[in-house]
Formats: structure tokens, C-alpha cells, sequence
């Protein structure tokens, strides 16, 4: 069954709904398909009926049929430990300094860091975790085969997942691709914790699944007004995090 639900996610280029209805409609796979079906892979993968899945994962709104993956798998299973820290494209010195701190004080409480593929300080927190062989997943927005081809000669660093629903891209359903990023933010952690951004970066949807999904929001006040998004979380109710007792002593 799981080279049946790998076949259809590479058929459907991820698409939650197509794989689903050809789940549901019983649709042919031909003998030697299904033998072939991972013989070009170079990642790993693991499918929704995999004793790896997360069964918190499972719980979650259309979990992902198939996760291809790079690195660590075992991180995936200190979900208890794990946060989604994201920021914006843009950040000053005192976001990028609140950011840092953030990342390596959770780090020292043996958090795992959960992240997505994008400019600004969700670079700097990969950055960060990459060096000091922090324990960390980054969530791609590109397709896994685009990373593996521009990682080719790159190793996967020490303590990390990198992953994606997605193995090949298509253009007509890129839309669902942010949407399913969001859900795996939401899914692999307990809580959210938002830094430093602007109104330009579109953290809406994110924050709506969390709501959705029961998660802890946190976020870091800022005094810049052109970034102090975060600011009107905490007045809409997500908690206040100035250090990293606020958020370790909640979830």
C-alpha cells in the first residue's frame, strides 16, 4: 500500500484532493508502475501508514499522504519539543538579535526548530541551526526534487530534517503548495512562535491554522512600527514572549 500512495502522490504532484479521490475511486495501477515507482527517488520517503508517521501528523486537517524527506527522520518523534519560529523578509538589528537569542536559548532547552524555506530571519534561524548542529526541520517551498538537485553535493547537516509533500511541481496548484506548508508548520509543532515582521508578509493563513489546530501562539514585541506585526497578535491574544520561560513554561 505505501507504493500505491507514493505512485499517486508523484502522479498528482502532491495534490491532496487528486490523490485522494484516486484513493477513493479505486484507480488502476499497472503491475510494473507500482515496482518502479521509487526507482528515480533521491530522498527518502515515508507515507501516512508508515510506523515513522507521526500520529500527531495524522490528526491534523488532510495530513500528507506521502513526506519526502532529507536528513534526520527520527526528529519528526520529539514532537513534545517542538516549535514552528518564523519572521519576515525584512528585520532590523533588534529583531535579528531577539531572533538569535530566541533560537539558541530554545535550543539550550533541547527544542527541536521547525522553520520553512524563505529569505529574512527564517534564513537567519536556519543559519543559526545549521551551524551549531541545533536539532531542527525546514519546511521546503520549493519541491524536494528541486532541493536535492541544487543540494546534490551538499550533505544534509547533523540534527537535521529537511522535507516536503511535494516531490515534483505543478504550476496549476502552486496556491496549494502555501497552504500545505502552513499545515505542516501547524502539524509538526505544538506551538507558533512569530518574530520580528511587517504587514507585507502574509502570516494570516499560518496563523488562522494554528487557531484551527489548537496550537500555542507566541509572539516577540517589537518597538519598530513599520514591524511590529507581532504586536497586534498579542492584542488579538497570542501570548507574550520575551524570553524562552514564556513559551517552555506553556507547552
Amino acid at each position: 500500500m505505501e507504493k500505491v500512495l507514493l505512485y499517486f502522490s508523484l502522479k498528482y504532484n502532491g495534490d491532496w484532493d487528486k490523490i485522494y479521490n484516486a484513493l477513493d475511486n479505486k484507480e488502476k495501477i499497472s503491475q510494473e508502475d507500482l515496482e518502479n515507482v521509487a526507482k528515480n527517488l533521491d530522498c527518502e520517503y515515508i507515507s501516512i501508514i508508515s510506523p515513522l508517521y507521526p500520529n500527531y501528523l495524522k490528526s491534523s486537517h488532510k495530513p500528507p499522504f506521502v513526506i519526502f524527506y532529507k536528513g534526520d527522520i527520527e526528529i519528526l518523534s520529539k514532537y513534545n519539543r517542538t516549535i514552528t519560529m518564523v519572521g519576515g523578509n525584512k528585520f532590523d538589528d533588534y529583531g535579528l538579535k531577539k531572533t538569535i537569542k530566541m533560537v539558541e536559548d530554545l535550543a539550550a532547552e533541547n527544542r527541536v526548530i521547525v522553520t520553512y524555506q524563505n529569505s529574512g530571519l527564517n534564513e537567519e534561524i536556519i543559519s543559526k541551526c545549521k551551524n551549531e548542529s541545533y536539532e531542527h526541520i525546514l519546511v521546503l517551498t520549493e519541491t524536494m526534487r528541486e532541493y536535492a538537485e541544487k543540494t546534490i553535493n551538499s550533505k544534509i547537516s547533523k540534527n537535521a530534517l529537511v522535507l516536503s509533500e511535494v516531490y515534483n511541481k505543478d504550476k496549476n496548484i502552486e496556491q496549494k503548495y502555501s497552504l500545505y506548508k502552513n499545515r505542516l508548520l501547524c502539524g509538526l509543532s505544538k506551538g507558533i512562535l512569530f518574530t520580528q515582521y511587517g504587514a507585507s508578509d502574509a502570516f494570516s493563513t499560518l496563523v488562522n491554522y494554528a487557531i484551527n489546530e489548537g496550537k500555542e501562539i507566541f509572539a516577540i514585541p517589537c518597538i519598530t512600527k513599520s514591524l511590529n506585526e507581532t504586536n497586534k497578535l498579542i492584542k488579538m491574544g497570542a501570548k507574550l514572549a520575551e524570553n524562552v520561560k514564556d513559551i517552555v513554561n506553556e507547552i
